[in-house]
Protein backbone atom coordinates (compact mmCIF):
# COMPACT_ATOMS: atom_id res chain seq x y z
CA UNK A 1 0.00 0.00 0.00
CA UNK A 2 2.81 2.38 0.96
CA UNK A 3 4.07 2.05 -2.63
CA UNK A 4 0.63 2.93 -4.02
CA UNK A 5 0.27 6.10 -2.41
CA UNK A 6 3.80 7.24 -3.31
CA UNK A 7 2.57 6.94 -6.62
CA UNK A 8 -0.22 8.43 -5.75
CA UNK A 9 1.56 11.33 -4.76
CA UNK A 10 4.29 11.27 -7.30
CA UNK A 11 1.29 11.81 -10.15
CA UNK A 12 -0.83 14.27 -8.02
CA UNK A 13 3.20 16.30 -8.17
CA UNK A 14 3.48 15.79 -12.05
CA UNK A 15 -0.01 17.31 -12.24
CA UNK A 16 0.91 19.80 -9.99
CA UNK A 17 3.41 21.41 -11.90
CA UNK A 18 1.78 21.73 -15.50
CA UNK A 19 1.97 24.70 -16.52
CA UNK A 20 -1.72 25.29 -18.32
CA UNK A 21 -4.14 28.14 -18.08
CA UNK A 22 -5.57 26.61 -14.46
CA UNK A 23 -2.12 27.63 -13.18
CA UNK A 24 -2.00 31.11 -13.85
CA UNK A 25 -5.49 31.76 -13.56
CA UNK A 26 -5.33 30.58 -10.37
CA UNK A 27 -1.95 33.02 -9.62
CA UNK A 28 -3.81 35.39 -11.23
CA UNK A 29 -6.93 35.62 -9.23
CA UNK A 30 -4.74 34.92 -5.72
CA UNK A 31 -2.77 38.23 -6.45
CA UNK A 32 -5.43 40.04 -7.53
CA UNK A 33 -8.43 38.46 -5.67
CA UNK A 34 -6.47 37.69 -2.38
CA UNK A 35 -5.90 34.67 -0.66
CA UNK A 36 -9.62 33.55 0.05
CA UNK A 37 -10.53 33.58 -3.10
CA UNK A 38 -7.82 31.65 -4.35
CA UNK A 39 -8.24 29.09 -1.82
CA UNK A 40 -12.10 28.80 -2.90
CA UNK A 41 -10.89 28.54 -6.89
CA UNK A 42 -8.33 25.68 -5.90
CA UNK A 43 -11.13 23.81 -4.28
CA UNK A 44 -13.40 24.58 -7.08
CA UNK A 45 -10.79 22.71 -9.02
CA UNK A 46 -10.19 19.71 -7.39
CA UNK A 47 -14.49 19.34 -7.02
CA UNK A 48 -13.71 19.25 -11.05
CA UNK A 49 -10.65 16.50 -10.66
CA UNK A 50 -12.57 14.09 -8.55
CA UNK A 51 -15.31 14.65 -10.77
CA UNK A 52 -13.75 13.35 -13.53
CA UNK A 53 -12.34 10.60 -12.00
CA UNK A 54 -15.32 9.17 -11.01
CA UNK A 55 -16.72 9.58 -14.60
CA UNK A 56 -13.42 7.62 -15.65
CA UNK A 57 -13.32 5.36 -13.10
CA UNK A 58 -16.79 3.37 -13.92
CA UNK A 59 -16.22 4.20 -17.86
CA UNK A 60 -11.90 2.48 -17.75
CA UNK A 61 -13.96 -0.43 -15.01
CA UNK A 62 -16.32 -1.68 -17.74
CA UNK A 63 -14.57 -2.61 -20.04
CA UNK A 64 -11.50 -3.74 -18.42
CA UNK A 65 -12.05 -7.19 -18.40
CA UNK A 66 -12.34 -7.78 -22.12
CA UNK A 67 -8.93 -8.59 -23.28
CA UNK A 68 -9.14 -6.75 -26.46
CA UNK A 69 -10.72 -3.34 -24.47
CA UNK A 70 -7.66 -3.46 -22.45
CA UNK A 71 -5.05 -3.01 -25.12
CA UNK A 72 -7.37 -0.44 -26.56
CA UNK A 73 -7.21 1.46 -23.75
CA UNK A 74 -3.47 1.02 -23.09
CA UNK A 75 -2.81 2.10 -26.61
CA UNK A 76 -5.11 5.06 -26.14
CA UNK A 77 -4.66 6.45 -22.58
CA UNK A 78 -0.65 5.62 -23.95
CA UNK A 79 -1.16 8.15 -26.80
CA UNK A 80 -3.17 10.67 -24.78
CA UNK A 81 -0.17 11.09 -21.94
CA UNK A 82 2.28 10.85 -25.17
CA UNK A 83 0.51 13.98 -26.47
CA UNK A 84 0.21 15.60 -23.40
CA UNK A 85 4.06 14.91 -22.81
CA UNK A 86 4.80 16.28 -26.07
CA UNK A 87 2.83 19.60 -25.77
CA UNK A 88 4.73 20.15 -22.82
CA UNK A 89 7.73 19.89 -24.03
CA UNK A 90 6.94 21.90 -27.40
CA UNK A 91 4.89 24.75 -24.80
CA UNK A 92 6.62 28.24 -24.97
CA UNK A 93 5.71 30.26 -22.05
CA UNK A 94 5.31 33.21 -21.23
CA UNK A 95 4.94 35.02 -18.07
CA UNK A 96 2.43 37.95 -19.49
CA UNK A 97 -1.15 38.01 -17.73
CA UNK A 98 -3.67 39.99 -18.53
CA UNK A 99 -5.42 41.87 -16.25
CA UNK A 100 -8.63 40.93 -14.41
CA UNK A 101 -11.24 43.81 -15.86
CA UNK A 102 -13.62 43.25 -13.21
CA UNK A 103 -13.54 41.70 -9.71
CA UNK A 104 -16.37 39.68 -8.54
CA UNK A 105 -17.80 40.04 -5.09
CA UNK A 106 -18.50 36.13 -3.48
CA UNK A 107 -16.44 33.13 -3.03
CA UNK A 108 -19.03 31.21 -4.38
CA UNK A 109 -18.41 32.35 -7.60
CA UNK A 110 -14.88 31.61 -7.22
CA UNK A 111 -14.98 28.19 -6.31
CA UNK A 112 -17.51 28.03 -9.62
CA UNK A 113 -14.42 29.57 -11.43
CA UNK A 114 -12.12 27.26 -10.57
CA UNK A 115 -14.95 23.88 -11.15
CA UNK A 116 -15.62 25.84 -14.64
CA UNK A 117 -12.57 26.45 -15.58
CA UNK A 118 -10.90 22.82 -14.90
CA UNK A 119 -14.18 20.99 -15.80
CA UNK A 120 -14.85 22.10 -19.03
CA UNK A 121 -11.38 21.90 -20.64
CA UNK A 122 -11.81 18.58 -22.74
CA UNK A 123 -7.97 17.79 -22.32
CA UNK A 124 -8.20 17.36 -18.80
CA UNK A 125 -10.67 15.08 -19.23
CA UNK A 126 -8.32 13.21 -21.89
CA UNK A 127 -5.66 12.92 -19.04
CA UNK A 128 -8.18 11.58 -16.16
CA UNK A 129 -8.63 9.01 -18.70
CA UNK A 130 -5.07 8.12 -19.75
CA UNK A 131 -4.32 8.15 -15.38
CA UNK A 132 -7.18 6.31 -14.73
CA UNK A 133 -6.60 3.73 -17.99
CA UNK A 134 -2.96 3.39 -15.75
CA UNK A 135 -3.88 2.63 -12.80
CA UNK A 136 -6.32 -0.14 -13.77
CA UNK A 137 -5.24 -1.71 -16.69
CA UNK A 138 -1.29 -1.23 -16.12
CA UNK A 139 -0.85 -1.10 -12.74
CA UNK A 140 -4.10 -3.10 -11.89
CA UNK A 141 -4.83 -1.65 -8.72
CA UNK A 142 -8.23 -2.87 -6.95
CA UNK A 143 -11.01 -1.46 -4.54
CA UNK A 144 -8.54 -0.01 -1.58
CA UNK A 145 -6.26 0.47 -3.81
CA UNK A 146 -7.83 2.56 -6.18
CA UNK A 147 -9.01 4.70 -3.46
CA UNK A 148 -5.64 5.00 -1.92
CA UNK A 149 -3.91 6.19 -4.45
CA UNK A 150 -6.38 9.02 -5.65
CA UNK A 151 -6.92 10.01 -2.63
CA UNK A 152 -3.02 10.81 -1.94
CA UNK A 153 -3.10 12.30 -5.42
CA UNK A 154 -6.16 14.60 -5.39
CA UNK A 155 -4.89 15.31 -1.68
CA UNK A 156 -1.62 16.51 -3.26
CA UNK A 157 -3.38 18.42 -5.60
CA UNK A 158 -4.80 20.55 -3.13
CA UNK A 159 -1.78 21.02 -1.00
CA UNK A 160 0.13 22.23 -3.69
CA UNK A 161 -2.76 24.38 -5.18
CA UNK A 162 -3.11 26.31 -1.55
CA UNK A 163 0.94 26.35 -1.83
CA UNK A 164 0.53 28.51 -4.71
CA UNK A 165 -2.17 30.62 -3.43
CA UNK A 166 -0.18 31.64 -0.49
CA UNK A 167 3.22 32.09 -2.44
CA UNK A 168 1.56 33.77 -5.33
CA UNK A 169 2.96 36.87 -4.64
CA UNK A 170 6.20 34.90 -4.34
CA UNK A 171 5.70 33.17 -7.36
CA UNK A 172 5.39 36.16 -9.45
CA UNK A 173 8.76 37.74 -8.98
CA UNK A 174 10.45 34.00 -9.18
CA UNK A 175 8.84 32.95 -12.41
CA UNK A 176 10.40 33.79 -15.97
CA UNK A 177 10.21 32.25 -18.91
CA UNK A 178 13.39 30.25 -18.81
CA UNK A 179 12.14 28.74 -15.48
CA UNK A 180 8.73 27.88 -16.77
CA UNK A 181 10.43 26.55 -20.12
CA UNK A 182 12.56 24.12 -18.24
CA UNK A 183 9.62 22.73 -15.81
CA UNK A 184 7.74 22.21 -19.11
CA UNK A 185 10.43 20.08 -20.32
CA UNK A 186 10.91 18.22 -17.13
CA UNK A 187 7.26 17.24 -16.86
CA UNK A 188 6.84 16.76 -21.04
CA UNK A 189 9.82 13.78 -20.64
CA UNK A 190 8.09 12.26 -17.32
CA UNK A 191 5.10 11.60 -19.24
CA UNK A 192 6.60 9.99 -22.12
CA UNK A 193 8.07 7.92 -20.15
CA UNK A 194 4.66 7.29 -18.32
CA UNK A 195 3.27 6.62 -22.04
CA UNK A 196 6.14 4.25 -23.36
CA UNK A 197 5.21 1.98 -20.08
CA UNK A 198 1.55 1.94 -20.80
CA UNK A 199 2.40 1.49 -25.00
CA UNK A 200 4.44 -1.80 -23.37
CA UNK A 201 1.86 -2.86 -21.47
CA UNK A 202 -0.21 -2.79 -24.76
CA UNK A 203 1.84 -4.65 -26.46
CA UNK A 204 2.77 -7.47 -23.83
CA UNK A 205 -0.82 -8.03 -23.20
CA UNK A 206 -1.47 -8.34 -27.02
CA UNK A 207 1.16 -11.11 -27.26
Amino acid sequence: MGSVIINGILFGLLLAVMLGPVFFALIQNSIVKGLRAGFYMALGITIADISYIFLMYFSVRLFKNNDTISVILGIVGGAIILVTGIMSLLKKAHTTEEQVKTVKKGFIRQFLKGFALNGINPFVLLYWLGVMTMVTVNYKYEGSEIVAFFVSLITTLLITDTTKVFLAHKLRSWITDYRLNWMNKIVGVALILFSLRLFYFAFEHYH
